[in-house]
């Protein structure tokens, strides 16, 4: 094996072990895409006012409020979009604590009474209630939501009761209060003074002998603690709600960045972990074989984690904003590939095939190198999505499993894509060495034939030739055999013994006799 061959190898090597580590980061961070993802969804039916899993439309949604008209006044235009800003208030709130819900793990969910079918529109009392697992309201937890200029008006009519005359809002006082974020400490300081000022009054009204109205002013101090109490943060001050209102869009794509992001810092401490400890076992095994300093494997380990905690941050942000996006897509097949590994994988396939985009661009490799890269690493990281749901599946051990059957599907996968792409390789390898033979035989076969033919044509010559001269020959000895002429007939023998390729020792009678008379040997 040559050295470039090795080294290719080994790069190879490293490349697969690096998808590895990914792929068990990604199947490992399969339940928080999917927790946090479920969580963006709810913003996601916020801004449509639908829910496509269920089917349920809403009352309304970001969407439908921003279309809204707003009276010409403008006189009375800021009171319509102050107006029309609690409603996007109310769905924002809904949105939010759903989401928390879901990211703590509690089954309890938030809704607006318009959207529960047993309370109708425009309920006198709440806007929002929580709702148990099986969708029931949860007594005591209705919200009265209002963002309006000045607060104490209303909170003055809640507390008068009767003495409110028409615009009695008694009713509000059996739940909560939820008031936009800048406006809570200012009403609950007002509650207390409001009740501090009103026992003070009672205690004159006793000493004046009117214990009725005294009655009635600690009825009223009373009622103002009870709304204190009851006062709570709605969660959005009034600029965010006409945010809302203005920017359904924009306001609802930040509510999905925020979400996203704690999942990405939660997958940036996943990735860090596994990147640590496979980080720890490379590295000490390549300092006891001496393929690594300890100064070189302290940067490799620290890298290594770094680059982890990248992926999982990337994988958990992406995957799961697309996660809650395609939860809450139109399309019944988006919805059911939502709830496979596949929104946690998109961020890995796409780093990955951005690696082998950027060696290619670099002139690192070619590419038909590339196009095996992307196979390789594609069919690795699809194989270990399906792995990971499985490991889950055997090993129903919070994350452990996912990240088992994640790295396990993706070895698997890059050695039978491997064996297999060697396979077809040998396979094509065979054929051309088949064809390139074949040729050559045909060839060798094509110059014997005809190295064939031009000795045949050869041979044919020769020996006619050999023939008629044989011929003139043998008629020569006979001629002189019957006339007696010996001298021509042993010219005649001579000539043939030339033409047969051989020199007679003697050609004449005279040389014979002189032949005989000598002491030489004769030669055959």
């Amino acid at each position: 094996m040559t050295r470039k061959v090795q080294a290719d190898k080994e790069d190879r090597n490293e490349t697969v072990d690096k998808t590895t580590v990914k792929a068990g980061i990604a199947g490992g961070l399969q339940e928080t895409v999917g927790r946090f993802g479920s969580a963006n969804a709810e913003f996601v039916k916020g801004y449509t006012g639908v829910d496509h899993e269920t089917g349920q439309h809403f009352a309304r949604g970001h969407k439908q409020i921003s279309n809204y008209k707003v009276n010409l006044n403008p006189k009375y235009a800021e009171q319509n979009i102050k107006q029309q800003a609690g409603f996007s208030a109310e769905v924002a709130a809904t949105s939010k604590n759903n989401a928390e819900n879901i990211i703590d793990k509690r089954p309890e969910r938030t809704a607006r009474t318009d959207d529960v079918d047993t309370f109708g529109s425009n309920h006198p009392k709440f806007d929002l209630l929580e709702l148990d697992a099986n969708g029931n309201p949860i007594a005591g937890t209705g919200v009265q939501v209002k963002y309006v200029n000045n607060p104490n008006k209303i909170i003055g009519k809640i507390a008068k009761g009767q003495g409110g005359g028409k615009n009695d809002l008694s009713r509000y006082r059996d739940g909560k209060l939820a008031l936009p974020s800048e406006q809570v400490d200012a009403a609950k300081a007002y509650c207390a003074e409001q009740s501090q000022k009103l026992l003070k009054q009672a205690e004159r009204l006793e000493k004046d002998g009117k214990p009725e109205l005294a009655a009635q002013k600690r009825r009223q101090a009373k009622n103002y603690e009870t709304i204190h109490d009851n006062i709570c943060d709605n969660g959005l001050s009034t600029e965010e709600a006409i945010f809302y209102r203005e920017h359904p869009k924009l306001a609802t794509a930040k509510d999905i960045g925020k979400v996203s992001h704690r999942a990405g810092i939660d997958g940036a401490k996943f990735g860090a972990a596994i990147g640590c400890g496979i980080a720890v076992l490379t590295n000490a095994f390549a300092l006891c074989q001496g393929k690594k300093e300890i100064k070189e494997a302290l940067l490799d380990f620290a890298g290594d984690t770094a680059k982890s905690a990248a992926v999982g941050y990337g994988t958990a942000f992406a995957g799961s904003a697309i996660k809650g996006m395609m939860q809450q897509s139109g399309s019944t097949v988006v919805r059911t590939v939502s709830k496979t590994s596949l929104p946690s994988l998109v961020v890995s396939v796409s780093l990955e095939l951005g690696t082998s985009i950027k060696r290619l661009a670099r002139g690192e490799i070619d590419r038909v190198q590339f196009m095996e890269e992307i196979g390789e690493k594609g069919s690795s990281l699809l194989s270990s999505g399906m792995m990971a749901t499985v490991g889950q599946i055997a090993i129903p051990i919070p994350i452990v499993g996912g990240v088992i059957g994640g790295m396990i599907g993706c070895t698997l996968s890059a050695m039978f894509y491997r064996e297999s792409l060697n396979a077809f390789k040998e396979a094509k390898a065979a054929h051309a060495d088949y064809l390139r033979i074949k040729a050559q035989c045909e060839e060798a076969r094509a110059q014997m034939e005809h190295y064939q033919a031009e000795l045949q044509a050869l041979f044919d010559a020769k020996i006619s030739n050999l023939r008629a001269t044989l011929d003139d020959l043998f008629g020569a000895m006979d001629s002189a055999a019957q006339t007696g002429e010996i001298d021509a007939f042993c010219a005649t023998a001579n000539r043939f013994g030339e033409v047969l390729g051989h020199k007679l020792q003697f050609v004449t009678m005279r040389e014979f006799e002189d032949f005989m008379a000598s002491d030489e040997s004769f030669v055959f």
